[in-house]
């Protein structure tokens, strides 16, 4: 067992612009696809997700003085706040890694062969929101008196149960988000913390935003402007001038604000690019897909191939909301009650909370700000809630080898976790 564990721990620590170019080969030869075809197709999506981890990447970096800037100011706080990716990382060295990404893969082939649901699921690497779900429902049960086969038993079918809502959910996504992330026909969204948290708390947010007399007035979609203002909301000045603007806030150098301005406006031209060439590659298998579902099944059979959000990121919305977030998160951690930890940690993962914003606000810029205030609010009481859970996972699979201090990280937050979390708590749990 510990084998196979270290295997599939071996393959998933690649990341996803190793493990899909292979998997979405393999998965061409079985659609039709010529070998070459298919590999060349595998290699464009791993190119493509390469280049959105190095967009990414320079976005953290590029406000890393902000990041530097806001930290002093974080003083006072007990809880250790963990990036996502670190949560993810631990998340595959439990057990229900090795479990839930074959049973969950063969169950979603099973659902669209029978024409349950239409999606397809290829985002491997997100199903640790799956797993993490899984590994909660696991500590919770035991704290609750369950037995360790029973415990598991629940953590399984919890988690093979969210591998086909995601797949639900991105057959009734798939519509809205092709609209409005230019996507082409064929291609959703499959990624469940944004399906379940991200997307459905925006748009609470975006609803309490209609509410408010007045502020409900205000409407900006740097999107669609006045032709006479078109050159000013061009990707590379919108990106330079935000970038800059975050420097001055937080009393940066006249040449780090220089760097940052450029960084940003880097990221913002650059990202749709590396979408692009991912794009080159996922098109051909998804019609390939198609094809192949219409022959076996009959002309009225459709399949989608469901992706990581990420393909979603460049929009310039989401990109400038992501950076009024970084600020308000800060302000925020000091305004909600009772916040034990600095949330530091949230800002490597901002930038799917932007475009989240942006998405169910439909690229009303004012409306996205005050839905991405909303999201971190939830998300910033979320963690703070469920740290005695996240230390207990991180002290069980050998991250840490104390219970002090409590961490906390994104992904807890999720909407599922948190329900999971609550019953644990309601019935006197951890």
């Amino acid at each position: 067992m510990d084998i196979i564990l270290n295997a599939v721990q071996f393959l998933l620590d690649m990341g996803g612009s190793i493990i899909l170019p292979f998997f979405v080969t393999i998965l061409g030869i079985i659609f039709g696809l010529k070998f070459v075809d298919s590999f060349k197709n595998g290699l464009m999506i791993g190119v493509g997700f390469a280049g959105i981890n190095l967009m990414v990447n320079l976005l953290v970096t590029t406000v890393q003085p902000s990041t530097d800037y806001y930290t002093k100011l974080g003083t006072g706080f007990t809880t250790v706040n963990l990036g996502w990716d670190s949560i993810a990382s631990m998340v595959w060295s439990t057990s229900f890694a090795l479990w839930l990404i074959p049973l969950g893969f063969i169950l979603n082939f099973i659902l669209v062969r029978f024409k349950v649901v239409k999606t397809l699921n290829v985002d491997i690497w997100n199903f640790y929101n799956a797993i993490l779900t899984s590994a909660v429902t696991y500590y919770v049960a035991l704290s609750l008196g369950a037995s360790i086969l029973v415990a598991n038993i629940l953590g399984i079918v919890i988690g093979l149960f969210l591998t086909v809502v995601a797949c639900k959910i991105g057959d009734k996504l798939a519509t809205s988000w092709q609209g409005y992330f230019n996507m082409p026909k064929g291609i959703t969204c499959s990624t469940l913390d944004t399906q379940l948290t991200h997307y459905p708390i925006s748009w609470l947010g975006a609803k309490l935003y209609d509410l408010i007399p007045g502020l409900n007035k205000l409407y900006f979609d740097i999107n669609n402007v006045n032709e006479k203002y078109t050159a000013w909301t061009a990707p590379s000045i919108v990106g330079f001038f935000v970038g800059g603007l975050l420097g001055l806030i937080t009393k940066q150098s006249f040449g780090t604000i220089l760097t940052m301005a450029i960084g940003v406006a880097s990221v913002i031209v650059l990202m749709p690019k590396m979408v692009s060439l991912l794009m080159d590659g996922l098109v051909p298998l998804s019609n390939a897909a198609r094809s192949f579902m219409k022959k076996k099944l009959g002309e009225d059979a459709d399949i989608l191939i469901g992706m990581d959000v990420s393909i979603g990121l460049g929009d310039k919305c989401g990109m400038i909301v992501t950076m009024f977030l970084m600020p308000i998160t800060i302000l925020l951690a000091f305004i909600l009650p009772n916040i034990t930890f600095f949330p530091i940690g949230l800002f490597g993962g901002m930038i799917w909370s932007g475009h989240a914003a942006a998405f169910v606000s439909k690229g009303n810029l004012p409306k996205a700000i005050f839905a991405g205030t909303f999201l971190l609010a939830w998300t910033i009481l979320c963690l703070n809630f469920m740290a005695p859970i996240a230390t207990r996972l991180a002290h069980d699979v050998g991250v840490i080898d104390s219970m002090t201090p409590l961490i906390t990280g994104g992904g807890f937050q999720q909407t599922q976790v948190v329900l999971v979390g609550l019953i644990g708590k309601l019935f006197g749990g951890f």
